[in-house]
């Protein structure tokens, strides 16, 4: 394990901080610690696209409709860097990123490096991957919206996972098209996360849709026409999305950064990597360590606290202000809203530990909630710009069981 210390840049005042990824979690790093910093940071954000992506928001792209898209450069504000291209390596040692930009490749130098690369979805096991569709990204989403629009009524659609990125999907594309049929093929019980109520309401909705689920199912292969299942049986398919997980893109790996069986960098609690301290980890790109000394979840809290907990201890260290091993990360949870296509989502409490407890919100009232937190989501990222502080999160059960102050933002 690589334990040494990155050196700032020599005889300068400034630290030169680079941002792999300007979604949720690395445009909230970039702007909060542009804030914190007092100008003593030069943050330069790497992304693909000029704009903000609405991760949340790609099965209703797949379903048909138009997501708007906010620009990415008034979103992180004069004093945050645009860098448009692709990471396609990095030099922890040397302090290097190589960016694949339409003017030719790029070797960008950093003090610092924050990993906000998000994930995609994991291909689909066995044989027939290019079979598949998926919503992890913008690409796949449009993929999949065109092959959706091509469908003959009558069609047979195969949507596989029950976790909430499949429910969200199986539900919008059935509302979408009732002249089609659409199957949810899930592991494990349908809405098991959810209290019984809670998961009584997605059931309920499944079937007010049309939607006929295929239970306790595992599924092996995807060829033509079928889904294979483990126990031998096949379900007829037309068209097949992919919801069975997601995967961390390939450049921690390949930088030689420790990383977990999913390709996320494994940090400590401080969201440092374990094996190149100078290089943090956020959003879904991290593996830090959780609630019940499992990984955090995959989700809008998560990101944005994790990218503003990254920004406030570089900010310290800009500004020489940090002493001793860094502050660690401490996030509870206080709920998860799932929207169920248009007009009906679920809104359910959980313990600081992610676990649902209590009635849940449902129905038009709960969807509106939902679609209100949606299209305020790239504005959370926006007003860190002006009050950087103003995103705060409730800690965890271990840390503090009451914290009327804190603030989240739930989606």
């Amino acid at each position: 394990m690589n334990t040494s210390t990155h050196t700032l840049n020599a005889g300068k005042n400034r630290m030169r901080v680079l941002v792999i990824g300007g979604g949720f979690a690395g445009g909230m790093a970039a702007v909060r610690l542009a804030g914190r910093s007092r100008g003593r940071a030069d943050i330069t954000v790497v992304n693909p696209r000029p704009t903000l992506v609405h991760r949340l928001r790609m099965h209703q792209v797949a379903a048909g409709q138009t997501i708007a898209a906010p620009d990415l450069r008034t979103i992180l504000g004069p004093r945050v860097s645009l860098l448009q291209g692709y990471a396609t390596g990095l030099d922890p040692q040397a302090g290097q990123v190589t960016v694949a930009t339409d003017d030719g490749e790029r070797r960008v130098g950093f003090d610092r490096v924050v990993l906000a690369t998000g994930s995609v979805t994991e291909p689909a096991p066995g044989p027939g991957g290019d079979h598949v569709h998926a919503v992890g990204d913008l690409g796949s989403a449009r993929r999949l919206r065109a092959a959706f629009a091509s469908l003959h009524p009558g069609a047979q659609v195969a949507v596989v996972g029950g976790g909430f990125t499949g429910l969200e999907t199986v539900t919008e594309l059935a509302a979408a098209r009732p002249d089609v049929r659409v199957r949810l093929i899930t592991s494990g019980e349908v809405g098991g996360w959810f209290t019984p109520a809670g998961a009584e309401h997605v059931r309920n909705r499944l079937r007010r849709l049309g939607v006929e689920t295929v239970g306790e199912a595992r599924a092996r292969a995807v060829e033509p026409g079928r889904v294979l299942l483990d126990d031998g049986a096949e379900v007829p398919a037309d068209l097949t999305v992919w919801c069975g997980g997601f995967t961390a893109p390939p450049l921690a790996r390949q930088a030689g950064l420790a990383v977990d069986e999913h390709g996320a960098a494994l940090t400590d609690a401080a969201l440092q990597s374990v094996s190149h301290p100078h290089v943090m980890a956020v959003g879904d790109a991290g593996h830090a360590p959780g609630p019940r000394d499992q990984r955090h979840s995959m989700c809008c809290p998560f990101a944005f606290s994790s990218g503003a907990h990254a920004a406030d201890l570089l900010g310290q260290e800009a500004l020489g202000r940090r002493s001793g091993e860094p502050a660690p990360f401490d996030m509870g949870y206080l709920g998860r809203c799932v929207a169920l296509g248009p007009g009906d989502a679920v809104l359910q409490l959980t313990t600081r530990e992610d676990v649902a407890t209590g009635t849940p919100w449902t129905g038009r009232a709960t969807a509106g909630y939902k679609e209100f937190v949606l299209k305020g989501i790239g504005r959370t990222v926006w007003t860190a710009r002006y009050a950087p502080g103003l995103v705060r999160w409730p800690r965890g059960a271990r840390t503090s069981r009451s914290d009327a102050a804190a603030r989240t933002v739930a989606a």
